[in-house]
């Protein structure tokens, strides 16, 4: 099988080995669609991304030539001509692409509407002097359902009016009298169709991220990885303190509830033996009062009212500088119940 060489012109080669030379000089190659996007726009756009990016516009065969000039120094490069169709460029960018992408769907521009267009969203003309004087074009205005009146001797629209609905090819009609208005009722912008990033080949589509969507689901998957790790017993520089605070508070518990004598345990040891003690003794006192010494009624009538007042101070909203200053209990002690 032999192959035939097609020779182009000095002025064509210099176009071709410019492209080369750029495409040799980017980490990331992609291409965008510039369809239905006028010179205004892109224009636009090249300002807005000149220090992130470059757009570089030439005819499809320039862009497939320089492509096959490169594909054996840029792996993968070879898989975007199959997306080279239609109206497009090259975008060339030293940036995150995925950060590219959602930067350029973020910052679109007002665009006009075409004859034959679809429209992606209603087109909206609201209440407005138009500066044209009345004639015949106001039979034009009520045509496309605009209601109008003269004020100044200038055509007035006087109520809002969608003249062209989401997904309808906006008429001739619609197109001229929103240029002699100033309408720009779409929006604009580029658009990756496709990217290249070391030989990976990256739809346009999955660039653009919702980064707030983003950053929730990597919260929400922090938190089951700690949660796992801790409830496994992995340790992990995360779950770590609070692996051992859950085993400190068991151990804790199990000095309590076992009566293991610690330093940490022995005050709550004690405080639940002096709870265990005014139960009993509540209990003896609903019986027989008299079967309890006057020290014993005395320490159940302390503890009723540190118990209320305890109830009072979780009803009432304590001022900022009450609250800094903790209530003296009265001392409670185990010889004062059995004295």
């Amino acid at each position: 099988m032999t192959t035939t060489k097609v020779k182009i012109s000095g002025k064509k080669k210099v176009i071709v080995d410019n492209l080369t030379k750029e495409l040799l000089s980017y980490p990331i190659i992609g291409l965008v669609k510039i369809e239905n996007i006028n010179t205004r726009v892109v224009q636009a756009m090249r300002s807005d991304l000149r220090k992130d990016a470059k757009i570089i516009m030439a005819k499809n065969s320039f862009m497939q030539k320089a492509i096959s000039a490169v594909q054996k120094k840029i792996p993968g490069i070879e898989n975007l001509l199959k997306h080279i169709q239609g109206p497009c460029a090259f975008l060339l960018t030293k940036t995150n692409p995925f950060k590219l992408a959602t930067y350029m769907d973020k910052n679109k521009v007002p665009a006009p509407a075409k004859a034959g267009q679809v429209a992606p969203n209603d087109v909206i003309i609201l209440p407005m002097n138009t500066g044209m004087p009345p004639g015949p074009i106001i039979s034009e205005l009520q045509a496309m359902g605009l209601k109008t009146r003269i004020e100044g001797g200038q055509i007035r629209i006087s109520e809002e009016s969608v003249v062209t609905k989401e997904g309808e090819r906006v008429n001739s009609s619609v197109a001229l009298l929103l240029r002699r208005l100033n309408i720009y009722p779409f929006q604009a912008g580029l658009k990756f169709s496709v990217a290249l990033e070391n030989g990976e080949i990256i739809l346009g589509d999955s660039l653009v991220l919702d980064y707030g969507v983003y950053e929730r689901n990597l919260q929400w998957a922090y938190s089951s990885a700690l949660n796992l790790s801790v409830n496994a017993g992995i340790l992990t520089k995360a779950s770590l303190p609070l692996i051992l605070s859950a085993v400190y508070q068991q151990a804790l518990n199990l000095s309590v509830n076992a009566g293991i004598h610690t330093t940490k345990s022995l005050p709550l040891i004690l405080a639940k033996a002096l709870q265990g003690a005014h139960s009993v003794a509540s209990l003896i006192s609903s019986k027989d009062s008299s079967a309890l010494s006057d020290k014993v009624h005395e320490s159940l009538k302390q503890t009723r009212q540190v118990q209320q007042k305890v109830e009072v101070k979780e009803t009432k909203k304590v001022q900022p500088e009450e609250a800094s200053e903790p209530e003296k209990e009265e001392d409670l002690g185990l010889g004062s119940l059995f004295g």
